[in-house]
C-alpha cells in the first residue's frame, strides 16, 4: 500500500515536447502572416488600395 507508482514522467516530457512543437508552429505561421501582402479584390476583380497598419 505504501508503493508509489511514478510512471508519469514520460507522459510529462511527451505532452511539453507536443506543447514546444504546438507553439513554434503558432510563431512561424505568425511571422509569415506578418510577412505576407495581401492585395485586396473589388467586385470586378481590380486591387483596391488599402493602408498596411
Amino acid at each position: 500500500m505504501t508503493d508509489h507508482k511514478r510512471g508519469g514522467g514520460f507522459y510529462l516530457a511527451v505532452f511539453g515536447l507536443i506543447g514546444l512543437l504546438f507553439i513554434s508552429i503558432m510563431v512561424v505561421v505568425f511571422q509569415i502572416s506578418r510577412r505576407a501582402n495581401p492585395v485586396m479584390l473589388d467586385d470586378q476583380g481590380r486591387p483596391q488600395p488599402t493602408s498596411r497598419s
